[in-house]
């Protein structure tokens, strides 16, 4: 996963009563990653108003079936990088302002209409759960903050260990045969305040429902899309040289790297933005900009 680049942590939702439909109708829902993978990418590039395809973002997405209860929840986990790269070019976009409220709807209409092409849901439940949650589907944003490394990495370990974590076991009773242990019960929106309650449950019952949320044998949870897809690498390695060039030379038709009055590679530098205002400073007092590129005085030519 790359950490150069700027990421979020995205969590797509469903209603209670609706997760208690799907799993009475023995819904699968290990579908809802590409789906939620799927719209999340033609939000972003709707955004950047974006119509090439080749404009791709990266993405980690994985399915929790469960609540931190160990109730029927199934949501999708899903970070994105916040922009696309070419990936022909290696030319980075910045998406610019996304419309957070209006995903909720477009959550909530893919996902109802995806049930309908399943045979879950009818079409006429399909505009009762509509008409019912006017607001659409809750989707949550939560930027990845800092320039750590770890920070990124924990969140991913975060969606990609499961559902439930040993420490939130608080007491085990042998003789009544019980296990309690804490939840999150919900977030405040506004300060994000977490709020905790917790759970006493019989020690058969709470076995048999970590076994039926694990994930079946060889079934893959986790999956990557876009610049982190796996066969991703050849495309990237198509890009040649270095992507900066690469860019310029697709927007501007022109090659960077080759001087323009004698057609030959010039030196690369690197000066970093510490530096650039002095080094900048000094260059123009020997160099002109011609078409772009500092050129000696004495080899200017003329306008």
């Amino acid at each position: 996963m790359s950490t150069s680049l700027r990421h979020t942590h995205v969590t797509f939702t469903i209603p209670g009563k609706l997760c208690r439909l799907l799993f009475e109708r023995n819904y699968e829902p290990e579908q809802m990653i590409p789906l939620t993978a799927g719209i999340y990418k033609s939000f972003l590039q709707n955004a950047a108003g974006v119509k090439d395809k080749d404009y791709q973002p990266g993405i980690l997405a994985t399915l929790h079936k469960s609540g931190n209860s160990l109730n029927y929840n199934p949501h999708v986990h899903l970070i994105s990088t916040q922009e696309m790269i070419d990936i022909k070019t290696g030319e980075i976009i910045e998406p610019g302002f996304l419309p957070y409220k209006k995903i909720r709807f477009i959550w909530q209409n893919a996902f109802l209409q995806h049930l309908v092409k399943q045979s879950i849901i009818t079409e006429e439940e399909q505009i009762l759960y509509k008409e019912r949650y006017k607001n659409g589907y809750h989707v949550y944003f939560q930027p990845i903050r800092g320039s750590e490394n770890d920070v990124l990495f924990r969140t991913a370990e975060y969606i990609a260990t499961g559902f439930f974590h040993n420490s939130q076991i608080t007491a085990v009773n042998h003789h009544k045969k019980t296990i309690t242990f804490k939840y999150r019960k919900f977030m405040e929106r506004g300060t994000r305040k977490k709020h905790y309650a917790t759970k006493t449950m019989d020690i058969f019952s709470f076995m048999a429902r970590m076994l039926f949320f694990l994930p079946d044998k060889h079934r893959k949870m986790l999956r990557y899309y876009g610049i982190y897809a796996h066969n991703i690498d050849k495309k990237l390695e198509e890009i040649g040289r270095s992507t900066w060039a690469k860019a310029v030379e697709h927007s501007f038709e022109n090659n960077p790297e080759i001087c323009p009055h004698c057609s030959t590679f010039m030196i690369k530098d690197v000066v970093f933005s510490f530096f650039a205002d002095k080094e900048i400073k000094n260059l123009v007092k020997t160099h002109g900009i011609q078409k772009g590129y500092f050129i000696p005085y004495q080899r200017l030519q003329p306008p």
